[in-house]
């Protein structure tokens, strides 16, 4: 947690002890409290992620099932992808508990005791989390986890669609110190790459803006380095760019 996501946390504890977002935070805390004992480094809670998981917990809880994928066909990468969280990777956790007091600590117990979630919990490449929790009009608490390795923050939001005159602003920061990162853009559904740049990084922040030649739908890679010179792909996501009639 950072300083000021504590200060929220205490005070929920203090005025709101049993609403879902202190469970939440609750859950974060016993979650970073399982890594430390493998001497991982903690997750980060982040809102984008939060929300998606958020929105599958309320998902399950309202239709009755449990499950990683929704009743439209869609797996968690999916819902990702309509969320516009474009890290490239990422894994979920699911829990289901009810009549338990402490609902919490026994849905991160149980996820500990699950081999596969487990996993997701102590994977070392994962550096953010979004938790949400829903609790059903049964009284059944539903949980999801969103993992993600997190390299670029976009703080300005993606667009799915852009305008061909103002192009695709893109405006962030880096979990890493780097002194640029790359992008390459194609049309969709085709490996051929149309344009390509370098975007400079000073002091972990960034912000540049794409420029399109022609209108169509394409898809935006973000690439930055590995180890050697092999490149890490970190985002990826399509746009939609229309003609100069088209603002937002």
């Amino acid at each position: 947690m950072t300083f000021g996501q504590w200060v929220k946390y205490v005070l929920l504890m203090l005025f709101r002890p049993n609403s879902i977002t202190r469970k939440e935070w609750q859950m974060l805390i016993y979650l970073n409290r399982d890594r430390a004992d493998f001497e991982l480094s903690k997750l980060g809670m982040q809102e984008d992620l939060r929300d998606v998981a958020r929105k599958h917990s309320k998902d399950m809880a309202k239709k009755d099932y449990f499950d990683h994928q929704n009743f439209r066909g869609e797996s968690p990468a999916d819902r990702l992808k309509v969320s516009r969280v474009t890290d490239s990777v990422s894994g979920e956790n699911l829990a289901k508990i009810g009549g338990y007091p402490h609902v919490v600590k026994e849905a991160e117990e149980g996820l500990m005791r699950s081999p596969g979630h487990r996993a997701n919990i102590l994977n070392k490449s994962y550096n953010t989390v979004g938790i949400g929790i829903v609790q059903s009009k049964e009284k059944v608490y539903y949980f999801t986890q969103n993992f993600a390795k997190r390299i670029i923050k976009f703080t300005k939001k993606v667009h799915k669609t852009i305008s061909l005159k103002k192009g695709l602003p893109l405006k962030g920061f880096t979990f890493e110190e780097m002194e640029h990162f790359y992008y390459q853009v194609k049309e969709f559904g085709h490996q051929k790459v149309l344009k390509e740049g370098l975007v400079k990084v000073s002091g972990k922040r960034f912000k540049t803006r794409i420029v399109f030649d022609s209108v169509g739908k394409f898809e935006v890679y973000i690439y930055v380095h590995g180890s050697g010179k092999k490149l890490n792909l970190a985002n990826h996501f399509d746009v939609g760019v229309r003609g100069w009639w088209f603002w937002r």
